[in-house]
Parts: structure tokens; sequence; C-alpha cells
């Protein structure tokens, strides 16, 4: 009679005999289901236990390669396609591989155990829940791999015509550029690269400097007529990682635009409110180049205008999805100095108004409430405003806890799609994030352009003062004097 044998072509006995080894088919499957190939191993089949088992230790090994490589690496990968790719086929790898190893190494343990007897009820149904155990963890990770590639899909934004969604080119001298009809305002020069960085270097630091536009708005690109109520722009130099938040206020009259759009006013200047541009703009096309994102162009062209710097992306951010973000953190905690009251505070949905008060001191704001202590302004006014919101970014960034929000991962990729977008290139994310890693929030200056040191109205004068404040930023890091309204930056409360 010929030898019986077993699953993988393995004896009954295995190379070392089954005998030695004695083990239930349930504890045999549910070892392969905790690390594949391990029952196989148990039960003395070396050769089908090691093959079963290197795939799994390779995906551990990539896994903790990225890991070890720093945050600024994992976050990097996982931004791009061609890596949430690669998870999910080798999510469906390991999926085919620990099912194979839970049923073979069930099969192998049930044939030395009851030779002859039928498959016992108990350990059919043990291996069916353990397969679609198997089948669960994997499909949740497949899912949540899909998620993020849809995310990441809406959240960098990719032009489907041209360059729509770019950051319009700023005025350089010394060609001619659209302020020849006023020539008391002064063109942003080129801006001289500081010492030589080591090579290769991003685009964006190409200049010494990351200029990031921040725009709090009420929708998504596509799906909004934006207000830009909030405006700032997060300056960083890239030796030192000092940074800088310089607020834009939303009812500055007379900022410079981009030279693409200059001739729609003849002395290159909106007449109107700053925040009402993204709308003009929408209303013009024949004035305003980049079809359905010429709003966003004319808004971002010129706040690179007004300051003198290029901007090296934009990050707008819903007003709805930061109270998703804060809720889903637990909250915010805040240095409040003076009393916020407001009776007739608007929620962020328009729904309706409501009474507010936040008292002085140290206070965990609830997402709701952190919104409403940045955005009321009928207490004071648009600049009171505006310091607040620079103190909710400071004390944002320390306390977004990335190892905390991994339980809610699949909330914040929902929070992102719906209501975060940014023209920043995926490539680029690795050496921000590095960028980031550096800069001590509690050392930020915060900056506003507004009374009483400039007015509501831009004079020639006051457009070339603000250029001059967010060029030489970090060349008087040291002086606490500043021709703008300085906010110094206060530290964010202890969380416990």
């Amino acid at each position: 009679m010929g030898a019986q044998t077993g699953a993988f072509g393995e004896p009954p006995g295995g190379l070392e005999g089954a005998a030695a080894r004695p083990i239930s088919p349930g504890l045999a499957a549910t070892l392969s289901f905790v690390l594949p190939g391990l029952g196989h191993l148990r039960l003395g089949a070396p050769l089908a236990g090691v093959l079963l088992l290197v795939p799994t230790l390779a995906a551990v090994a990539g896994v903790s390669a990225l890991v070890l490589g720093g945050p600024s690496a994992l976050l990097q990968a996982l931004v791009l396609p061609q890596v949430l790719l690669a998870i999910l086929v080798l999510d469906v790898a390991l999926l085919l591989t620990r099912a194979v190893a839970v049923v073979g190494a069930w099969l192998m343990a049930e044939r030395r155990a009851v030779t002859g007897i039928p498959f016992r009820p108990l350990s059919v149904a043990l291996v069916v829940v353990l397969l679609a155990g198997t089948l669960i963890v994997h499909g949740a990770v497949a899912a949540i791999d899909y998620q993020a590639y849809t995310t990441l899909s809406a959240v960098f934004v990719q032009p489907e015509n041209g360059d729509e969604w770019a950051i319009p080119a700023p005025s350089a001298s010394p060609s001619p550029t659209p302020y020849v009809s006023d020539p008391g305002i002064v063109p942003p020069p080129t801006i001289q690269p500081p010492e030589p960085t080591p090579s290769p270097v991003p685009d964006w630091a190409a200049d010494g400097r990351l200029n990031l536009l921040l725009i709090g708005s009420d929708a998504g690109p596509g799906r909004w007529s934006l207000r830009t109520d909030t405006m700032i722009v997060l300056s960083v130099d890239v030796r030192t990682a000092r940074a800088a938040l310089f607020g834009v206020p939303r009812n500055m009259i007379g900022v410079p635009l981009p030279p693409e759009s200059a001739g729609a006013f003849p002395n290159g200047r909106f007449p109107g409110l700053m925040n009402a541009l993204y709308v003009y703009a929408m209303g013009h096309p024949d004035q305003f180049p980049g079809g359905a994102a010429r709003g966003f162009r004319a808004v971002s062209g010129a706040i690179q205008e007004l300051l003198g710097v290029p901007l090296d992306g934009a990050v707008v951010v819903n007003l709805i999805g930061f109270v998703q973000l804060v809720k889903a953190m637990g909250g915010l905690w805040i240095d409040v100095p003076a009393w916020v009251v407001d009776d007739a505070y608007p929620l962020e949905d328009g729904s309706a108004k409501i009474h507010i008060a936040i008292a002085p001191g140290c206070q965990h704001l609830k997402g709701r409430m952190a919104l409403a202590y940045a955005r009321s302004r009928h207490q004071d006014d648009d600049y009171h405003r505006m310091r607040r919101q620079q103190a909710v970014l400071v004390a944002l960034a320390p306390q977004a806890d990335p190892i905390g929000l991994l339980p809610r991962v699949t909330e914040l990729l929902d929070i992102a799609k719906d209501n975060l977008w940014m023209t920043l290139r995926r490539e680029d994310i690795r050496s921000l994030a590095g960028l980031a890693a550096r800069v001590d929030a509690g050392s930020v200056r915060a900056i506003q352009f507004a009374p009483p040191a400039y007015p509501e109205y831009l004079t020639r004068n006051e457009i070339h003062r603000i250029r001059d404040v967010a060029r030489s930023v970090f060349e008087d890091w040291t002086s606490e004097g500043s021709s703008a309204t300085p906010a110094p930056a206060r530290k964010p409360c202890p969380a416990d």
C-alpha cells in the first residue's frame, strides 16, 4: 500500500512524526490564523510552515522599515497612489496566505488525529469562524486603503484642465508690472536665496522659505462659493524652522492683484473688500483667468502680491470640517486671555444663532465652541478675531496626537475627504512633515496687518511696508519691535 500524505504533501507523521507533536485541529488552525505557517511548524512540517511564513514576515519587515523611517517617511509613503495600490495587493496576498495556512493546518491535524472519521462539526465551525475573521481583518484593511486612496484623490487637487488650480506667478522685478499706472507701489523684488542648501531640495524650499496660504471656507472646490473670511499665511524659515503667521484682514481694501488679472482695474488693485474678491472673480471670467478655479487664483494671487513673497501652496478647510476634527481630537485646550461673549453667534451650518460665553483662562473647548472662539466677532472686531484664529492654529498642531487618533482613522479620512483640499504635491509631504516637526509651536510669531498700524484702505506706502515686514520677518527675529501689529503666541494649556 502507498503511504498516506497530509496537507502540502507532508507524510502523516511529519518530518519528526505526529506522535511527538500531539495537537488538536482547532489549535493548529488557530496558530496559523495568528501567524500563517505557525500551525504547520507545530505539526512538524517545516517546509510548508516556512513557505507560508515568508510573505507575512516580508510584510512585517516592510511596515517596520516605514515606521523606523520616522513619521515623515511613513506619511509620504501613505499619500502616494502607488504605495496604496501596493498595500491593497499585499493585503489580498496575505488574505490568501492566511486562509490557506488555516485550512492546511486544520486538514493536516484532522487527518492525523482521527484517521477515517468524518470531520467533526465543532472543528469545522471553528475553521469557518477563523476564515470569517481572516476575511474581516483583511477586508477592513482593504476598505481603509481604498478610503485613503479616494480621500487623497479629493484632498490633493488634480487639475483637469492644465494648471487652473496653480497659484499664479508673482510679479518680478525689474520686468514691467501692472503697477506702472500707480508708480508708488513697489513691486516685490526677486528674492535672493540664502546660503546654498544641501541638494536636492524641494522646489518650495529653493528660496529658503515655506509660504503656505491657509483659508477657512464653507465648502470645497467645485461645490461652493468661497467666503474667504479667514486668510492666514504660514511662513517657515527652512534653515532655522522659525515660523510666523501673517493674518490678512477680510475687510482690507485695495489689495494688489496678480499680473494675470491686474488689468481688471486701472491701478491693478481690487477696490472692494478682500473677502469679496473671490465672488467678483467668479462673476468676471473675461478678466480673471483660471476657469472654475479663477476665484481661488485671484485670492491666492492677491495675497501673494500683497506680502511680496511667493506662495508655495494653499490649504482650504471647511468650517464644519474643523468642528469635526476638534471633536475627533476630544477637544482643544486654549489659553483664553479675555471673555468672548456673543449673543448672536451664527452656527457653522447657518441653521441658527446662539449665545456663547467663553471665560478667560485655560479652557478645554469642544469642536463647536473651539470654532466659535476663532470665528466670533460681534463683541469686538475682525482684528481681535484674527488674533484668536492664529492662537487656535498655534494650539491645534501640538495637540493633534497621530497615535491617539489612529482608532478614528476612518472618521478622519471622511472628514478630510469632505472638508479639506490643498494644492501641495504629494511628493512634497515628507519634506513638509519633516520641516513641521522642527517648528516650535510655542515660539510662532503672529502678525496682523491691522489698525492702528495699518488702515483698512491700503495706500501704496502701506503695501510697501507690508511687503517689507513679510520679507524680513526672519531677519530681525530677535527684535521685539515690528511695523505690524504683533500678537504674541500663547502656549497651549496642558491636557491634564
